[in-house]
Order: structure tokens, then C-alpha cells, then sequence
């Protein structure tokens, strides 16, 4: 029925809240605001994504939407500190199960997506990335001027993948309403929980029950629900 599958990126196959902090004390910290204040600034039209930009740029614009007195020193620490967290989680924390699943799906003839909201930094490294090769096609907004959940992105992926977005599974976390956006294309979304606190699941069941064809807690249970797999 399936004729490939398209996956988020972060908080889907690999989680840069999960780095250690040897790598990067993380971004709320070094700029000493809330974490959940910052979360949201990340998410919000502030985080410019659908176009290249400079990334001591988007942390000064999202910084001083908190906080306009931040210095500008602690924010370029606060950009390298950030670069390297997302630098390593997509070079040297991918787990070797993620790998191994898409692997495994790429050998049973599906076609693999990524489609990925990032701006242009927290995804320089992807060429790097073990990941990379086991994809047939990166969609990133700040490369395609388009994000989730505006179904124009999914039917752009399929399209370049030469299938229709019927012919699509989409697996992500649930973030930036992705699941809705996909089910609007036409493509039948799968919500993967296994970088998620409990916390977050509860919050979005409630927001995906209606949109969701499966729920899994780990990228493994997707292939062994799949026919022949």
C-alpha cells in the first residue's frame, strides 16, 4: 500500500535535548532565560526557517524577544554552545537502532524522506550525518521556503520522490502540528513517542487522536508493523 515513508527530523530519529552537557550547556541556561520561554521562542514566527540565515543572527532575534538586554557576547556563546549540541546530535548520537530500522526499510524497496522545519545551522552538519545516506531526499524549510504544517511540503517531498502523498507514510513527533499538515496532503501519519517525556504525550494525545493511523514508542515497532516486514 506504502510506497515510502517520509520522517521528521528532531525529537523523531535523533534528540539534541538528550546531548550530553559535556558537548554544550544548553541555550536557555547560557542565556539565562526560562527553558519553556525559550521552547516557545523556538517554535514561534521569531525562528526565521524558511530561508538561510545567520545563526548568531536567529539566536539574537529569539534571545531578545525574552530578554533585550542580553549582551551580545553571551548570545555568540550561546550560538556556538547550540551549534555544537545540534553538530553532535546528528554526527555522534545517532543510535545504532535508528540506522539499523532504516536500513532495513531501504532493503524491503521503500523510498525515504526526510522533511525537517530547521533553519540553516541546526542542520550544517547533515552531510556529516550517518543518517544521510539513507536517505533518497533531505527537505529542509530553509532550503525549500516552505515548512510544516503547510501541506505544500508534503506534496513537494512526494513529488520528488515520484509518488503520491497517498503512497506515503509520515512519522514524526508531533511538533509544529506536522501530523495535521500531513493528513491534510494526504499522506497517513505515524507518531513516534520515543524522544518524548510523558508529559508531552499526554498533551498530544488529545491533539493527534483524530489524525494519527498508529502510535508507536519506538522506531522499530513501525517495521514490524509494516506488511512484510
Amino acid at each position: 500500500m506504502y510506497r515510502a515513508i517520509c520522517f521528521d527530523l528532531f525529537n523523531t530519529l535523533v534528540s539534541v535535548g538528550s546531548v550530553p552537557l559535556s558537548v554544550g550547556r544548553t541555550t536557555a541556561d547560557v542565556l539565562g532565560v526560562d527553558a519553556r520561554a525559550w521552547n516557545h521562542a523556538c517554535f514561534s514566527e521569531h525562528h526565521e526557517i524558511c530561508s538561510p540565515t545567520n545563526h548568531v543572527d536567529v539566536i539574537r532575534t529569539l534571545a531578545h524577544q525574552l530578554d533585550p538586554e542580553i549582551p551580545l557576547g553571551v548570545i555568540e556563546d550561546a550560538t556556538r554552545q547550540r551549534q555544537a549540541r545540534f553538530d553532535y546530535a546528528l554526527t555522534h548520537h545517532v543510535h545504532p537502532a535508528v540506522v539499523n530500522t532504516l536500513e532495513q526499510l531501504r532493503h524491503r524497496g521503500y523510498g525515504l524522506a526526510l522533511i525537517s522545519n530547521a533553519s540553516t545551522a541546526e542542520v550544517s552538519a547533515w552531510p556529516d550525518s550517518p543518517l544521510r545516506p539513507l536517505f533518497d531526499l533531505s527537505i529542509f524549510s530553509c532550503d525549500v521556503g516552505l515548512k510544516k504544517p503547510d501541506p505544500q511540503i508534503y506534496h513537494h517531498t512526494a513529488k520528488q520522490l515520484g509518488v503520491s502523498t497517498q503512497a506515503c507514510l509520515f512519522v514524526g513527533d508531533g511538533g509544529s502540528n506536522e501530523h495535521q499538515g500531513a493528513h491534510h496532503s494526504g499522506m497517513a501519519p505515524v507518531w513516534l513517542t520515543q524522544h518524548l517525556n510523558t508529559n508531552t504525550i499526554n498533551r498530544r494525545q488529545g491533539e493527534l487522536k483524530n489524525y494519527i493511523l498508529a502510535q508507536f514508542s519506538h522506531l522499530e515497532d513501525i517495521r514490524h508493523w509494516l506488511p512484510g516486514m
